[in-house]
């Protein structure tokens, strides 16, 4: 007989800290009619019990709106379940009957769309059979209650089917252990802990948190990603494990990078990235997350006193700067915020911040820098692109700042700046973020104990952060005074075929690039100009240019 699952106990001081939540769930009018059809089409499966379980139940007790239901089978597997639901409820007299039952409790979306069904396939690491689709407008995905049993070489385990209780502790988090028995309507805590720690606002393993990590690396940044989004914190005990080495090599070796990018791209996209990234950084996960482990350029970051070199301790040392940086724009209401703010993609203003660390790596190993974040954290090829253009960018971007942080009250020509934002590209907001966030990182600072304020507190204590501000707010108000913002959309007002007409010219050449060039940033310069103003200018210019006379275009050539 298998040992019953350790209990983890909780702290009964700890449950009183915050106002009990609720113990009962209503069923909102899309549920319960997803009940009603459930129900009716189980009972063609005697005996079975239908829960559902995870982040719905947690959600719901917290007063948090969930669409997203997953339902657990005690006795079928959710292939079967689902192929059969499907079936019945394509029948025309029940189809017909619960579109009626969801017009009359005005449910606007009553389609029934096809169920996926997952089949499986041990060859491809698909050890469950699950299927899931929508209906009343909720995404539904049912699967049989299971236990997992792991070898200690993968993070995919053996799937039998489970117990209620089994189910429950094989979960990431007492939170999440939850069940809602779909007939009697009653949230069920079968670790005992859940209820309590949800009370608690505390993200707590079912099990010892070492062997909840070991036999699956990614419950680490699940719970990272939870506790950040809901608020909650981490039970220290846990939070020791997630520092531990071996569970840092265990996420480094056992998780795909595919499964890495989901949970960092939701901890990106959710409302608290800043507590995501501190969190990360606390428990020192900057690798294996952005870097692996056995990564070339690991030893190069390290070597550089400024990021800091010891591997045991919070590295890179300094990056709270770049994402609290972020944060803090991100509220800030200044023309700079405004910048930043303009990018509606937010996880590419986090993934700037996560490698600003990089920008060390810009003159001699650009190209390994930029493979580097895609294959750790399966990059998209839009985010691939955007940090190889800032690192590209990156001195371009200090000097152009520069030139107008230095010299305010006599700024350079507005041609200036517009040629420059036109060279960096349409992503040149997010470029401009990640110079100030790697600026951040790697400038000497004078009160190093700011690293260890509370992620609450977005303010910017720092003399040489505030310094950085202010420059790049100058920049930023030129952009803004200038109407600048759109210059990398900036077009001639003469195309090459039209410059070749003016000049009397049957070919183009090289010379037509400097001709265009020259025509933009006299656009720049010359904002309420038109097409005639352009041609006279152009032609003045024909020499400076080098645009051969009519008759002699084998010159230029």
């Amino acid at each position: 007989m298998e040992p019953k699952p350790k209990r983890i106990k909780v702290d009964p001081v700890e449950r009183e800290l915050l106002p009990r939540v609720e113990r009962t769930i209503e069923l909102l009018p899309a549920e319960q009619l997803l009940r009603e059809l459930i129900l009716e089409c189980a009972q063609h499966f005697p005996g079975l019990e239908i829960w559902i379980a995870g982040g719905w139940v947690r959600d719901r007790l917290l007063g948090i709106p969930c669409s997203d239901l997953d339902l657990a089978l005690s006795k079928v597997t959710g292939r079967d379940f689902g192929k059969f639901l499907e079936s019945f409820s394509s029948k025309p007299e029940f189809e017909a009957k619960y579109r009626q039952k969801a017009a009359a409790l005005g449910i606007p979306d009553a389609k029934f769309t096809r169920f996926h069904i997952m089949e499986r396939n041990v060859n491809k690491a698909k050890k469950l059979e699950t299927a899931g689709g929508k209906l009343f407008g909720l995404d539904v995905d049912l699967v049989n209650l299971r236990k997992e049993v792991y070898d200690g070489h993968s993070r995919t385990p053996e799937m039998e089917f489970g117990t209620p209780e089994e189910d429950a502790f094989r979960r990431d988090a007492t939170v999440n252990s939850l069940l809602f028995h779909l007939e009697k309507q009653e949230v069920v805590d079968l670790t005992g802990s859940g209820l309590g720690d949800l009370d608690a606002r505390i993200m707590r393993t079912p099990l010892d948190p070492r062997q909840t990590f070991m036999d699956d690396p990614l419950r680490v940044l699940r719970l990272i990603r939870i506790s950040s989004k809901l608020g909650f914190s981490i039970d220290p005990e846990a939070v020791r494990c997630m520092k531990d080495k071996d569970t840092r090599q265990a996420l480094d070796t056992m998780i795909t990078r595919d499964r890495i990018n989901i949970e960092l791209f939701k901890m990106m996209r959710d409302p608290s990235p800043v507590v995501a990234f501190q969190r990360l950084y606390e428990t020192n996960l900057y690798t294996p997350i952005f870097i692996r482990l056995n990564s070339p350029l690991l030893q190069r970051l390290q070597a550089c006193p400024r990021l800091g070199q010891s591997m045991s301790q919070r590295w890179p040392t300094t990056w709270p700067r770049a994402y609290r940086l972020l944060d803090y724009l991100l509220k800030d209401s200044s023309n700079l915020g405004k910048m930043v703010r303009s990018e509606a993609n937010t996880d590419c203003l986090w993934t700037m911040v996560a490698y600003a660390p990089f920008a060390m790596l810009r003159e001699t190993m650009l190209r390994q820098a930029v493979e580097e974040a895609t294959i750790a954290i399966r990059a998209p090829v839009k985010i691939s692109k955007l940090l190889e253009n800032a690192l590209t960018n990156f001195d371009s971007i200090c000097t152009i700042v520069d030139t107008v942080a230095d010299h305010p009250e006599k700024p350079p020509p507005r041609s200036t700046i517009g040629m420059a934002i036109r060279s960096w590209g349409m992503t040149w907001t997010m470029q401009v973020l990640y110079v100030m966030a790697a600026l951040c990182i790697f400038a000497p600072s004078q009160t190093p104990a700011s690293l260890d304020l509370a992620v609450e507190d977005s303010s910017i204590g720092d003399s040489l952060e505030k310094s950085l501000l202010s420059r790049y707010s100058v920049f930023a108000d030129f952009v803004w005074d200038n109407d600048l913002r759109n210059s990398h959309l900036q077009r001639p007002l003469l195309d090459g075929n039209e410059m070749q007409s003016l000049f009397g010219l049957r070919k183009g050449g090289r010379f037509l690039k400097s001709a265009i060039d020259g025509l933009v940033a006299w656009q720049f310069d010359h904002s309420e100009s038109g097409v005639e103003e352009a041609k006279v200018w152009l032609l003045g210019q024909r020499g400076a240019f080098g645009i051969p006379q009519a008759g002699n275009i084998s010159v230029a050539l």
